[in-house]
């Protein structure tokens, strides 16, 4: 299903500037199973690494001259180093120009023990490409940092740990980009692990890789299914619901809702504007979800959290308000064939849908889902089976 984005670069790479790179980085996409939009209220985020990859050839320059190529698009961009500043408008080079701003600006603020090498930061050359789908709720903008910041951490010189790179790549988004975002996707492609889910306390800044069984030992599989619809990070629609939560946690005297109870929220409920309280309620209620799907999964097993993933979508859906039609058609055709889970996986505005099916009907499923769609007469529906996979790494 996924190209071996590794050898794109690679071959990319050679043909677009007449060498072999130096090195081959890459990062995987997530699937975020519970908790989207609380960390950035000191919440808890659950999810996992997935096959697709984004991935990066890198050779460093003796100058500071930063040349990227890509396939994904025709264009190319070429730009000195310290001339590198936050756009006006946004373009497919935000990412990786954003982690070059942000690793320049932090690098004369950082304190480096005197026994080790220094940084050198250089000019690049460049070739990205990515097959985790661009604004899919997937995790790409996290997943194409963390593959350069791995390579830079090794080119550079940096020595900085996973946690660290994944707060460059949060820095990205809310300061170069000027989206409101957490940390969770950059931490989870950068310390997942093959065969475990990522436990994320944004509060502590802790990452638990999790044991579990696989869903094909109840005799299920995970189905990813992309709508069509994307959505973008910046977006005024997400950035509107965070700001809410910020006013609720403020009016009601904590410094996130990290810290009220449901029963505190529902006892404000008059104070709080309606969208407000809803908007809070999503993620209050989603906090403690995830612990007790942690829990529960832990525990009980599989079948006693299956019903945690619809609960989370409805609220998600009703409080949060950031499904759409697709994805609520989607849900509920996947009811419709006995699909015991489903719910959706990102930020919102489109994007795309985890469903948990037995593999007796994962094809009626997917059947099903093809008809809707074509009845509908909406196009851009990918169906294909949820790999975990492992973390950012060297590939060559």
């Amino acid at each position: 299903m996924h190209r071996n984005t590794s050898d794109v670069v690679r071959t990319g790479f050679a043909d677009a500037f007449g060498f072999n790179p130096a090195g081959v980085w890459s990062a995987p996409g997530r699937i975020s199973l519970m908790g989207d939009h609380t960390d950035i209220q000191d919440g808890i985020t659950y999810g996992f690494a997935y096959g697709a990859r984004s991935a990066v050839a890198l050779a460093p320059r003796t100058d500071r001259l930063i040349r990227i190529r890509t396939d994904l698009v025709d264009e190319a961009i070429e730009v000195e180093l310290d001339d590198i500043a936050p756009p006006a408008a946004h373009a497919w080079q935000d990412y990786p120009l954003g982690l070059l701003w942000v690793i320049r600006n932090w690098l004369p603020e950082h304190v480096f023990d005197d026994d080790r090498p220094k940084p050198q930061l250089t000019g690049l050359d460049m070739f990205i490409t990515t097959d985790v789908p661009i604004g899919a709720g997937l995790a790409s903008s996290a997943s194409l940092c963390a593959a350069l910041s791995t390579a830079l951490n090794e080119l550079w010189n940096l020595d900085q740990t996973p946690m660290r790179l994944a707060r460059f790549g949060y820095e990205v988004e809310n300061d170069y980009i000027g989206a409101s975002s957490g940390m969770s996707d950059h931490v989870t492609v950068l310390l997942a692990e093959e065969h475990r889910d990522v436990f994320y306390d944004a509060r502590g800044g802790d990452a638990t890789a999790i044991d579990v069984n696989p869903l094909s030992a109840h005799g299920y599989v995970g189905m990813i299914v992309e709508s069509g619809e994307t959505h973008r990070n910046w977006a005024g629609k997400v950035n509107d619901r965070h700001a809410a939560c910020r006013r609720v946690a403020q009016q009601l005297g904590y410094q996130s809702l990290r810290e009220l109870s449901i029963e505190e929220l529902e006892a404000a409920r008059e104070q709080l504007d309606e969208a407000d309280y809803r908007r809070a309620r999503y993620i209050v209620t989603e906090i403690q979800r995830v612990l007790d799907f942690t829990r529960l999964n832990r525990t009980e097993g599989l079948p006693s959290v299956l019903p945690l993933f619809n609960e989370s979508q409805r609220s998600i859906r009703d409080d949060f308000e950031v499904s759409t039609q697709r994805i609520d058609l989607i849900c509920d055709v996947a009811a419709a064939a006995g699909a015991p889970a489903a719910r959706m996986t990102g930020s919102g505005f489109g994007g795309a849908v985890f469903v948990i099916v037995a593999q007796a009907d994962y094809d009626r499923l997917e059947a099903m889902l093809r008809e809707a769609f074509t009845e509908y007469g909406w196009d851009g529906l990918q169906i294909y089976p949820a790999v975990k996979t492992g973390a950012a790494r060297r590939d060559a």
